[in-house]
Protein backbone atom coordinates (compact mmCIF):
# COMPACT_ATOMS: atom_id res chain seq x y z
CA UNK A 1 0.00 0.00 0.00
CA UNK A 2 1.32 3.41 -0.90
CA UNK A 3 1.91 6.01 1.78
CA UNK A 4 -0.78 8.74 2.05
CA UNK A 5 1.60 11.35 0.62
CA UNK A 6 2.23 9.27 -2.50
CA UNK A 7 -1.45 8.47 -2.87
CA UNK A 8 -2.29 12.14 -2.55
CA UNK A 9 0.23 13.09 -5.21
CA UNK A 10 -1.12 10.45 -7.57
CA UNK A 11 -4.70 11.52 -6.93
CA UNK A 12 -3.94 15.18 -7.46
CA UNK A 13 -2.20 14.27 -10.68
CA UNK A 14 -5.39 12.59 -11.92
CA UNK A 15 -7.76 15.30 -10.73
CA UNK A 16 -5.66 18.23 -11.89
CA UNK A 17 -4.40 16.72 -15.13
CA UNK A 18 -4.66 19.34 -17.86
CA UNK A 19 -4.24 19.31 -21.64
CA UNK A 20 -0.78 20.15 -22.89
CA UNK A 21 0.09 23.73 -23.71
CA UNK A 22 0.02 22.85 -27.38
CA UNK A 23 -3.58 21.67 -27.16
CA UNK A 24 -5.14 24.74 -25.58
CA UNK A 25 -4.25 28.37 -25.12
CA UNK A 26 -2.19 29.11 -22.04
CA UNK A 27 -4.92 31.23 -20.45
CA UNK A 28 -7.46 28.44 -20.95
CA UNK A 29 -5.07 26.06 -19.20
CA UNK A 30 -4.79 28.44 -16.27
CA UNK A 31 -8.58 28.72 -16.05
CA UNK A 32 -8.92 24.94 -15.94
CA UNK A 33 -6.25 24.72 -13.27
CA UNK A 34 -8.05 27.30 -11.12
CA UNK A 35 -11.31 25.42 -11.60
CA UNK A 36 -9.69 22.13 -10.63
CA UNK A 37 -8.01 23.42 -7.48
CA UNK A 38 -11.03 25.46 -6.36
CA UNK A 39 -13.05 22.34 -5.49
CA UNK A 40 -10.32 21.06 -3.15
CA UNK A 41 -10.99 22.13 0.42
CA UNK A 42 -8.72 21.91 3.42
CA UNK A 43 -5.06 22.02 4.28
CA UNK A 44 -2.58 20.60 1.79
CA UNK A 45 -0.85 17.61 3.32
CA UNK A 46 -3.66 16.87 5.78
CA UNK A 47 -3.36 13.31 7.16
CA UNK A 48 -6.70 12.21 5.70
CA UNK A 49 -7.76 12.64 2.08
CA UNK A 50 -11.41 12.18 1.11
CA UNK A 51 -13.00 12.15 -2.33
CA UNK A 52 -16.68 12.94 -2.66
CA UNK A 53 -17.99 11.81 -6.04
CA UNK A 54 -21.30 13.59 -6.43
CA UNK A 55 -24.04 14.89 -8.72
CA UNK A 56 -25.51 18.32 -7.97
CA UNK A 57 -28.99 17.02 -8.83
CA UNK A 58 -28.75 13.85 -6.72
CA UNK A 59 -31.15 14.09 -3.72
CA UNK A 60 -28.85 12.07 -1.45
CA UNK A 61 -25.91 14.28 -2.39
CA UNK A 62 -28.08 17.24 -1.44
CA UNK A 63 -28.92 15.77 1.93
CA UNK A 64 -25.25 15.10 2.62
CA UNK A 65 -24.28 18.64 1.63
CA UNK A 66 -26.96 20.23 3.79
CA UNK A 67 -27.07 17.95 6.82
CA UNK A 68 -23.67 16.33 7.25
CA UNK A 69 -20.88 18.09 5.41
CA UNK A 70 -21.08 21.40 7.34
CA UNK A 71 -20.31 19.49 10.54
CA UNK A 72 -17.48 17.53 8.89
CA UNK A 73 -16.10 20.77 7.49
CA UNK A 74 -16.04 22.41 10.93
CA UNK A 75 -14.70 19.40 12.83
CA UNK A 76 -12.16 17.98 10.41
CA UNK A 77 -11.54 20.07 7.27
CA UNK A 78 -11.11 23.51 8.84
CA UNK A 79 -9.01 22.01 11.65
CA UNK A 80 -6.42 20.66 9.18
CA UNK A 81 -7.20 16.97 9.67
CA UNK A 82 -8.92 16.31 6.32
CA UNK A 83 -8.41 17.50 2.77
CA UNK A 84 -11.65 17.17 0.79
CA UNK A 85 -11.94 16.70 -2.99
CA UNK A 86 -15.24 17.21 -4.81
CA UNK A 87 -15.49 15.14 -8.00
CA UNK A 88 -18.33 15.78 -10.45
CA UNK A 89 -20.35 12.86 -11.76
CA UNK A 90 -23.40 14.34 -13.51
CA UNK A 91 -25.63 11.34 -14.14
CA UNK A 92 -27.41 10.93 -17.49
CA UNK A 93 -30.85 10.83 -15.86
CA UNK A 94 -30.28 14.22 -14.22
CA UNK A 95 -30.69 16.68 -17.06
CA UNK A 96 -29.58 19.78 -15.15
CA UNK A 97 -26.61 18.26 -13.31
CA UNK A 98 -24.08 19.12 -16.02
CA UNK A 99 -25.17 22.78 -16.05
CA UNK A 100 -24.83 22.93 -12.27
CA UNK A 101 -21.36 21.38 -12.40
CA UNK A 102 -20.28 23.90 -15.04
CA UNK A 103 -21.66 26.78 -13.01
CA UNK A 104 -19.81 25.70 -9.85
CA UNK A 105 -16.51 25.04 -11.63
CA UNK A 106 -16.69 28.34 -13.52
CA UNK A 107 -17.35 30.07 -10.21
CA UNK A 108 -14.18 28.46 -8.88
CA UNK A 109 -12.22 29.36 -11.97
CA UNK A 110 -13.01 33.08 -12.04
CA UNK A 111 -13.48 34.02 -8.38
CA UNK A 112 -12.63 31.06 -6.14
CA UNK A 113 -16.38 30.71 -5.69
CA UNK A 114 -16.83 26.97 -6.13
CA UNK A 115 -17.79 26.22 -2.54
CA UNK A 116 -20.13 29.20 -2.02
CA UNK A 117 -22.04 28.27 -5.18
CA UNK A 118 -21.85 24.57 -4.24
CA UNK A 119 -23.66 25.44 -1.01
CA UNK A 120 -26.30 27.52 -2.78
CA UNK A 121 -26.94 24.84 -5.39
CA UNK A 122 -27.52 22.16 -2.80
CA UNK A 123 -29.54 24.46 -0.54
CA UNK A 124 -31.91 25.30 -3.42
CA UNK A 125 -31.70 21.92 -5.14
CA UNK A 126 -35.45 21.29 -5.02
CA UNK A 127 -36.15 24.58 -6.84
CA UNK A 128 -33.65 24.67 -9.72
CA UNK A 129 -33.65 20.92 -10.40
CA UNK A 130 -37.39 20.96 -11.15
CA UNK A 131 -37.54 24.34 -12.89
CA UNK A 132 -38.72 24.52 -16.51
CA UNK A 133 -35.54 26.43 -17.33
CA UNK A 134 -32.97 24.90 -14.98
CA UNK A 135 -29.94 26.73 -16.49
CA UNK A 136 -31.66 30.09 -15.90
CA UNK A 137 -32.59 29.06 -12.36
CA UNK A 138 -28.94 28.14 -11.76
CA UNK A 139 -27.86 31.45 -13.29
CA UNK A 140 -30.06 33.31 -10.79
CA UNK A 141 -28.30 31.54 -7.93
CA UNK A 142 -24.94 32.48 -9.46
CA UNK A 143 -25.96 36.13 -9.77
CA UNK A 144 -27.10 36.09 -6.15
CA UNK A 145 -23.60 34.88 -5.29
CA UNK A 146 -22.09 37.83 -7.17
CA UNK A 147 -21.17 35.89 -10.30
CA UNK A 148 -22.09 38.02 -13.27
CA UNK A 149 -18.76 39.04 -14.77
CA UNK A 150 -18.01 38.74 -18.46
CA UNK A 151 -15.32 36.18 -17.63
CA UNK A 152 -17.84 34.01 -15.80
CA UNK A 153 -20.37 34.25 -18.62
CA UNK A 154 -17.70 33.36 -21.18
CA UNK A 155 -16.65 30.36 -19.09
CA UNK A 156 -20.21 29.07 -19.26
CA UNK A 157 -21.14 29.97 -22.82
CA UNK A 158 -17.91 28.58 -24.25
CA UNK A 159 -17.99 25.39 -22.14
CA UNK A 160 -14.50 26.14 -20.86
CA UNK A 161 -14.67 23.63 -18.00
CA UNK A 162 -16.28 20.80 -19.97
CA UNK A 163 -12.93 19.01 -20.26
CA UNK A 164 -12.59 19.03 -16.47
CA UNK A 165 -16.05 17.54 -15.97
CA UNK A 166 -15.26 14.82 -18.50
CA UNK A 167 -12.03 14.15 -16.65
CA UNK A 168 -14.00 13.79 -13.40
CA UNK A 169 -16.38 11.34 -15.07
CA UNK A 170 -13.43 9.26 -16.30
CA UNK A 171 -11.86 9.40 -12.84
CA UNK A 172 -15.11 8.10 -11.31
CA UNK A 173 -15.43 5.41 -13.98
CA UNK A 174 -11.88 4.21 -13.31
CA UNK A 175 -12.87 3.80 -9.67
CA UNK A 176 -15.94 1.80 -10.78
CA UNK A 177 -18.26 4.21 -9.04
CA UNK A 178 -21.70 2.64 -8.75
CA UNK A 179 -23.74 5.58 -7.52
CA UNK A 180 -23.74 9.00 -5.89
CA UNK A 181 -22.62 10.11 -3.49
CA UNK A 182 -19.56 7.88 -3.31
CA UNK A 183 -16.85 8.57 -0.74
CA UNK A 184 -13.26 7.34 -0.71
CA UNK A 185 -11.09 7.77 2.39
CA UNK A 186 -7.33 7.62 1.88
CA UNK A 187 -7.80 5.32 -1.12
CA UNK A 188 -8.57 2.53 1.37
CA UNK A 189 -12.20 2.81 2.48
CA UNK A 190 -15.05 3.50 0.07
CA UNK A 191 -18.82 3.47 0.32
CA UNK A 192 -21.92 4.74 -1.46
CA UNK A 193 -24.72 6.67 0.23
CA UNK A 194 -25.38 8.58 3.41
CA UNK A 195 -23.88 8.16 6.84
CA UNK A 196 -24.53 10.22 9.95
CA UNK A 197 -21.96 12.62 11.33
CA UNK A 198 -21.31 10.18 14.16
CA UNK A 199 -20.60 7.36 11.70
CA UNK A 200 -18.31 9.66 9.75
CA UNK A 201 -16.45 10.65 12.90
CA UNK A 202 -15.65 7.01 13.62
CA UNK A 203 -14.33 6.49 10.06
CA UNK A 204 -12.20 9.63 10.07
CA UNK A 205 -10.77 9.06 13.53
CA UNK A 206 -9.86 5.51 12.48
CA UNK A 207 -8.07 6.91 9.40
CA UNK A 208 -6.27 9.49 11.55
CA UNK A 209 -4.84 6.73 13.76
CA UNK A 210 -3.23 4.90 10.83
Amino acid sequence: MEKPQRMRAAALGMLLLLPSAGAVAQDAGRLLERAATSRVKGQAGAPVMIYEIADFQCPYCGRFAREVFPRLDSAFVKTGKVQWFFVNLPLPNHGAAWAAAEAALCAGAVSDGFWPLHDRLFAAQAEWSTAKDAPEAIAKLARAAGLSSAEYQACLSEDKVAALILQDVIFAANLRTSGTPTFIINNETSFVGLKTFEEWRVLIEKALKK
